[in-house]
């Protein structure tokens, strides 16, 4: 009867031990579905960060370019100011022309056009 014991607890033993290795196994294959898991959302935010990045060096790349195009329509601003400015001051002249000469081309056709 002594042995009966025994073999009860070699039994337990076994039992347990089976159980732990199943435990076990279940345990390193829920840590390796979650280190892939850890590693994809690694992939991925790896990815975002580089997008981000690559949307940072577009704005300012955009921003380098709009500087530009700022600088450039201001050039021709000044350039078309200064053509106006030349044109305003010919038909100042014209106009001048016009008030000094008028009367004497009135003079004219009223003399000689009749």
């Amino acid at each position: 009867m002594k042995n009966l014991p025994l073999i009860h607890v070699c039994l337990l033993v076994a039992a347990l031990l089976s159980v732990s290795c199943e435990r076990q196994k279940q345990l390193l294959k829920d840590k390796e579905r979650l280190d892939a898991e850890n590693q994809q959302a690694f992939d991925e935010s790896q990815a975002i960060e580089q997008r981000i990045l690559s949307l940072g060096s577009q704005v300012a790349t955009a921003a380098v370019n709009l500087e530009r195009q700022v600088a450039e329509s201001e050039r021709k601003a000044t350039l078309l100011e200064a053509e106006i400015s030349t044109l305003e001051g010919k038909v100042k002249a014209l106009e001048n022309a016009a008030k000094e000469y008028g009367p004497k081309v009135d003079a004219y056709k009223a003399k000689h056009l009749r």
